[in-house]
């Protein structure tokens, strides 16, 4: 099992499934399904059926490394399994990885380390959230865990053809056949996230079994799974485009009817126009992925296929009413309802305009 790369999701995966376990491992990222899947087949292994609450200690730290005690983990890690194949020590949310380390504490870190005994596994479960910035790949403790021929493994968010190529895989799996756009859609309206999907999925695959279906199109994801809040902003978006205010009206009375608060629909109406006024300058899905607004061609898109009803002024007129309707509504001035009907009113009367 030697070597010093870090590994990938599949790498691990295969050696799971093939090798002794070693006796660290580092999961980190953002991906939840992905550390969550990893996760379970370390324990699968580790240990034996009912014995967790023996041979598994688990230290959940909420990123707080103060909150370890030191002497108790090293007790932990020189102390052998009772029962299961190995003894599991599992560090949640350390933080360690996070912060530089100084000459002196990485040097303590490095003897915990290097005393974990044999017949025990360390793991590290590092979860970051969305907008936090993921760990340094040559962050010096992580150096020395691979020096130790510990594995670590970054699980980041997938991109839009590995999520397509999942979904296809589950579904040829159960036999099924799915259209393009509706797994398009299942990656739009959970945002990507593998855990959402999956609960989606098996929605799916238990109505297809009862219903004896074999293809799943986009009408029938639209009636198993929870609305696609950003579909209903861009239909909101179409009708001030194409300057229909009361079909606008109508599009955010469903969202007030769905109990979504008013700043948030605001909040997602300016986010809305801001990607497409960046969609407007950039002019190719390719650049609006690379300037990191979305990952997703299918996203992309619809962002320059709208960004085409609106000329750049008006797009930056409409950004600029979000922010005075937010002002409004935070100072007081207007109810936060009102508020957004005033504005749907004054960013139709925007797109009349000629452009």
């Amino acid at each position: 099992m030697a070597g010093k790369k870090k590994m990938t999701y599949a790498a691990l995966t295969k050696e799971l499934e093939t090798s002794a376990l070693r006796k660290i491992y580092v999961l980190m990222g953002h991906e939840e399904y992905l550390i969550s899947y990893l996760r379970g087949k370390i324990y699968a292994q580790a240990l034996a059926p009912g014995c967790e609450s023996m041979d598994a200690v688990v230290y959940d730290l909420d990123k707080k490394i103060s909150n370890l005690n030191r002497e108790d983990l090293l007790a932990d890690i020189a102390t052998p399994a009772f029962i299961s194949p190995y003894k599991l020590v599992h560090i949640k949310q350390s933080g360690v990885f996070n912060r530089a380390l100084g000459s002196d504490t990485l040097a303590e870190w490095t003897g915990i380390l290097e005393r974990v005994g044999e017949g025990t596994v360390l793991l590290f479960e590092e979860r970051q959230g969305e907008d936090e910035r993921a760990v340094r790949i040559d962050h010096k403790l992580l150096n020395v865990i691979e020096g130790l021929d510990g594995a670590v493994v970054r699980l980041d968010f997938q991109s839009e053809n590995e999520l397509l190529n999942w979904i296809g895989a589950q579904f040829s799996f159960n036999k099924l056949n799915i259209t393009k756009e509706a797994a398009l859609s299942l990656i739009s309206r959970y945002e990507s996230s593998m855990s959402m999907i999956q609960q989606a999925l098996n929605i799916i695959f238990l109505y297809a079994q009862n219903q004896e279906l074999s293809s799943i199109d986009l009408d029938l994801v639209d009636f198993l799974c929870r609305q696609d809040l950003s579909g209903t902003i861009f239909d909101l978006t179409d009708a001030l485009a194409a300057g229909n205010i009361d079909r606008a009206l109508d599009y955010l009375d469903r969202l007030l009817d769905r109990r979504e608060a008013p700043l948030a629909i605001l909040a997602m109406i300016s986010n809305l126009y801001r990607r497409l006024l960046i969609a407007k300058e950039l002019k190719t899905s390719t650049a609006i992925i690379e300037s990191g607004i979305t990952g997703s061609s299918f996203y992309a898109n619809k962002l320059l296929q709208q960004a085409r009803s609106f000329s750049l002024e008006q797009l930056e007129e409409m950004v600029e009413a979000c922010f005075q309707c937010d002002l409004l509504i935070k100072a007081g001035e207007m109810k936060d309802q009102d508020a957004l009907v005033v504005l749907l009113i004054q960013m139709s009367n925007t797109a009349g305009k000629r452009r």
